[in-house]
């Protein structure tokens, strides 16, 4: 298990035998999916509410929300998910298996609202948890509309949950060295005829340690992870080694300083 997501089981008071047992049926109930990441497990943990209600701004058909639902917790998922349709069949393998996680979801009774979270307002003081989980790097504008209107979603002390991918970790900083751009790829970004979908503004920890005060909440912690993005790219017998001692034993955040690492973690309570 990865040590970040032992502490913040241990933290939360979550059974590692009841997750365990959680992400190996999410995995079973999906069909398409492998062994559950470390970056979706600490998702889970951050985002299950058992016997509560989450709010998931953002998160499409994520693994994560069915291990939420396993654990006990009431999921609302606030998304446009635009692959769903893809009209254009730009993707339409990934589109069939959104269009699949949707029917699973509906068995479930995850319930999915399908609304711009920028134009459609969320319920005061509804969720026990609200979470945003590698999201508001896509938004074209300032995330201070959504996460305030996360933030008030929130019961007295629910938790606010977020993460991005580090604007200042280790390859982009080398990317820079070596004179390329820490952005997206230029030209798939040139050439988007409509709204661009990829990451508009990563963010960094000095960032995430200031949003608690900015959305009048209290920092719980704000951390950083290693953990990387999963792929079904077919992986060498060395690749999956280091994958398997960064997934079970946390080898990059064991090498990296926290302000190096991949992704950026927050999760901020409300006063009440």
């Amino acid at each position: 298990m990865h040590p970040t997501l032992a502490r913040v089981m241990r933290r939360r008071g979550i059974s590692p035998k009841a997750f365990s047992a959680a992400c190996d049926e999410a995995v079973r109930l999906l069909g398409d999916q492998g062994p559950i990441s470390a970056r979706m497990q600490i998702a889970a943990a951050l985002a299950a509410a058992p016997g509560g209600t989450l709010c998931d701004v953002g998160g499409s058909v994520s693994a994560y929300l069915v291990v939420a639902h396993l654990l006990g917790t009431r999921v609302t998922v606030v998304d446009t998910l635009p692959y769903a349709d893809d009209p254009a069949g730009s993707a339409p393998g990934f589109t069939e298996e959104v269009r699949a996680r949707l029917r699973l979801f509906d068995r479930l009774g995850i319930a999915v609202e399908r609304t711009d979270v920028f134009e459609t307002p969320l319920p005061a003081a509804q969720y026990d948890v609200a979470v945003a989980f590698e999201t508001i790097e896509h938004f074209a504008h300032s995330p201070k509309p959504v996460l305030t209107a996360m933030a008030a979603s929130l019961k007295p002390q629910g938790r606010l949950c977020l993460s991005t991918p580090n604007i200042a970790r280790f390859e982009m900083r080398m990317r820079l060295l070596a004179g390329r751009t820490p952005h997206e790829r230029f030209v798939p970004f040139f050439e988007t005829a409509g709204p661009f979908l990829g990451h508009h503004r990563e963010y960094t920890l000095s960032e995430f340690r200031a949003l608690p005060g900015l959305l009048g909440l209290a920092p719980v912690e704000v951390f950083a992870v290693n953990a990387a993005y999963e792929s079904r790219k077919r992986k060498s017998a060395a690749q999956r080694f280091l994958i398997d001692l960064e997934e079970r034993h946390g080898l990059g955040d064991r090498l990296l300083p926290p302000t190096l690492r991949k992704h950026v973690w927050l999760e901020a309570r409300k006063p009440g």
